[in-house]
């Protein structure tokens, strides 16, 4: 059978027939049809659609990879986020009938500081539910239809003239919209060249942001603090994110890979190794990552810079402010804790970092409201203590972290997850906004700091082919 005419024939039975025996306590939620199909792969499928709004997620694991197009509901703001009234709305939609139903989206770095005009869009907060999901845990795949239960659809009574009529006026919507959809794969487009970058700090500025930071550590009482860059590159043509992405995920393993597309122009991608934290019902996973080394080009280059990094006092006391940071807070929100004893490093393509893992059964009467706020931002991001380093981070930082270092992810019913976005870019047409940052403690030199931060673009950095100058002059003139 035609994949489309075996999607298009199952949403059909359910709106048509099925939804009449969804319980009445229903109304207003999302439902939601799935069929399964052969296997396809999400983001070249994803990068196909002609969709202004496109998502993606796919977790470090490889077991959950979802490709979203279209939008059936949204829940965002400009005014600083309001966590248990936001939280609320997400979960009144949402129910255990349909557990894959999830909210995907961000939430600003900063919710004190007021709209940079680059994050416009994206607001302080934004969560969707996609019209239309392409889904894979792994060994299935799954195509899913989103929509939301009314009134009209009259629960639990007989159908009538009017509730058929809604109920037909829907089904013909998704039908329409479900035609427009490419279930063919594509190869990975070609990236167009880099002709400008620019870097905000510059290396004069980002020496002097250190040094102003370290001479205040004594009157502040830090302990930490991590300062970012901004590198603008500037393309021949406009990027494509899904491309982009797509050539980004190969190099990157073990890291959660997102795209929030605003619009045909505008979208958030990353490749980040941080989990902020996982939620199941009440067991609460999260993680220390801080220190790092780049990765070595032989295996014993590879151990030494490893060693070297397990056994340097500066990056063990960054690593171990981050690990008592968490343990404080997991204190607070679980009955019980426990935090790995052994160090161990997290190997990434470009970089290794340390890494300690952190578990809790969260206490009965909290909520994801109640986590969010207390792990967001970490000390792996923001510093410690937490107030006096995001203080002068908005004083040193010259441009907006938008939604780099914040929280992405998803809200479903009972189980939440969300990344740290770091390794993070903001696409606009031609142009590439990249984000990272490196902690700063006593010890640090600035002139290392930015190597590291240099090390943790390169795995988009590497993939760009620069223009000679002459011929960015010739292009310039064309």
């Amino acid at each position: 059978m035609d994949l489309y005419l075996k999607i298009a024939t199952q949403i059909q039975k359910f709106i048509k027939d099925d939804l009449i025996y969804i319980p009445s306590e229903m109304e207003g939620k999302i439902l939601r049809v799935e069929v399964p199909i052969p296997t396809l792969e999400p983001l070249s499928w994803l990068e196909r659609q002609k969709s202004d709004i496109k998502t993606y997620w796919c977790d470090r694991q490889g077991d959950f990879t979802m490709a979203g197009v279209g939008m059936l509901d949204e829940i965002a703001g400009d005014i600083p986020i309001d966590y248990p009234t936001i939280f609320g709305r997400l979960r009144q939609n949402l129910s255990p009938l349909f557990p894959q139903v999830r909210y995907y989206g961000g939430i600003g770095f900063s919710q004190d500081r007021s709209i940079d005009p680059n994050w416009k869009l994206f607001g302080n907060y934004r969560f969707i539910v996609p019209r239309f999901e392409l889904w894979t845990d792994g060994i299935n795949t799954f195509f899913a239809c989103n929509f939301r239960a009314s009134s009209g659809d009259n629960f639990d009574s007989d159908l009538d003239s009017a509730p058929e009529r809604l109920r037909q006026r829907e089904l013909d919507s998704i039908l329409a919209q479900l035609t427009q959809l490419d279930f063919t794969p594509s190869e990975i487009g070609s990236l167009p060249l880099q002709i400008d970058r620019v870097d905000l700090p510059n290396r004069d500025d980002w020496q002097r942001n250190i040094d102003l930071a370290l001479a205040k550590f004594t009157d502040l009482a830090l302990d930490k603090i991590v300062l970012a860059r901004q590198s603008t590159l500037t393309f021949a043509a406009d990027l494509q994110p899904q491309s982009l992405l797509r050539s980004l995920k190969p190099n990157n393993p073990h890291s959660y890979h997102f795209c929030f597309q605003i619009n045909p122009h505008i979208a958030f991608i990353g490749t980040s190794p941080e989990r902020l934290y996982y939620r199941q019902d009440r067991l609460l996973k999260t993680e220390a990552i801080a220190g790092t080394r780049q990765r070595g080009e032989s295996a014993t280059i590879d151990r030494q810079l490893s060693d070297n990094l397990r056994n340097s006092p500066k990056d063990l006391h960054e690593h171990q402010l981050v690990v008592n940071n968490l343990q404080t807070i997991l204190n607070e929100l679980c009955d019980s804790v426990t935090i790995d004893r052994e160090l161990t490093i997290l190997k990434l393509n470009k970089v290794q970092h340390l890494y300690t893992q952190c578990d809790g059964v969260l206490k009965s009467h909290l909520t994801d409201a109640d986590i969010l706020p207390k792990l967001h931002p970490t000390p792996a991001v923001g510093g410690v203590p937490r107030t006096q380093a995001l203080k002068l981070i908005e004083e040193l930082e010259p441009f907006a972290r938008g939604w780099y270092a914040a929280p992405v992810g998803w809200v479903g019913y009972d189980e939440t997850e969300f990344a740290v976005a770091i390794r993070s870019g903001s696409i606009d047409g031609d142009r590439l906004l990249l984000f990272a940052g490196a902690g700063i403690v006593k010890g640090s030199r600035s002139e290392e700091e930015w190597a590291e931060v240099e090390n943790k673009i390169r795995h988009f950095t590497d993939l760009f082919t620069e223009l000679p100058p002459q011929q960015i002059s010739d292009l310039s003139l064309a």
